[in-house]
């Protein structure tokens, strides 16, 4: 059992540690992934709403009616707006954040100050802004002169996707553990299995430091540990060889010392 905890907890241990790290940072990974898919389909769609409404614009441009007046304008500002459920405004500023139309399902009227900012200051035509609860997105609108005259700007109530990305991250989460608790089971077998000689090695050398030398010829065949316990007998038989010689040795030094003594008197 000692050896167990040695050799085959540790290593399969430090393997479950490398592994959970991995699925972590996968896990991460994929709903970051997910996150930018979705924001990507929310912006396609109102990518789409606010081209729309730009075309209208340039209609009532043309015929030279201010946007403010154009009724018609305006019925396609609350048309748009009611054929995405998730839409909560949209609205038409100038080049100075004034509103010119605004179609809500709201009582509010007023766009966020950062969210102005971000429409008639951004470097990109079409622009979004992103915070926890809503995700605006709009398209900049230019005169015959190409300055900029002002945006549209649609807001978007996220709180619909809530739902999805929880749902999401459940199923991230489950099939996390799942892969993590299959992956775990085939490493301990792998490792139990794999390293089961190691482990007998590692036993042997325990027991036999203690005294206990019978464990030599208990060794399993065909093991390891069967080859590490002949290695230990020859080393035995060598040591025993080379002890008797020695003590013969002593035994033919004494008996030379004593036959020079006896010539001597």
């Amino acid at each position: 059992m000692r050896a167990f905890f040695e050799v085959h907890l540790r290593l399969v241990v430090t393997v479950w540690i490398i592994l959970m790290s991995v699925l972590g940072l996968l896990y991460l990974m994929n709903y970051m992934k997910f996150d930018s898919v979705m924001s990507n389909v929310v912006s396609s769609k109102l990518d789409v709403i606010s081209s729309s409404l730009k075309t209208s614009m340039e209609r009532v441009d043309r015929m030279g009616i201010p946007f403010e007046s154009a009724d018609n304008l305006k019925d396609q500002f609350n048309h748009a707006r009611t054929r995405e459920s998730d839409v909560t405004a949209i609205s038409l500023v100038n080049q100075n954040g004034e509103l010119l139309i605004h179609s809500s399902s709201t009582q509010g009227t007023n766009v966020p100050p950062e969210v102005l900012r971000r429409a008639l200051t951004s470097n990109e035509v079409r622009w979004s802004y992103n915070n926890d609860a809503q995700l605006y997105s709009g398209l900049q609108t230019f005169d015959s002169f190409g300055n900029l005259s002002g945006s549209i700007v649609i807001e978007y109530d996220k709180s619909a996707l809530f739902g999805v990305y929880a749902l999401v991250k459940l199923h991230l989460l489950e099939a996390t553990v799942v892969i993590f608790l299959i992956t775990a089971l085939i490493v301990f077998l792998v490792v139990r299995l794999g390293f089961g000689d190691v482990a007998g090695v590692i036993d042997l050398i325990q027991k036999y430091s203690k005294g206990d030398k019978q464990l030599l010829d208990k060794a399993p065949p065909g093991t390891m540990s069967q080859t590490f316990a002949d290695q230990i007998k020859q080393s035995e038989k060598m040591k025993a060889e080379v002890s008797a010689e020695l003590e013969r040795l002593k035994e033919l030094s004494k008996k030379q010392d004593k036959q020079d003594t006896e010539v001597i008197k």
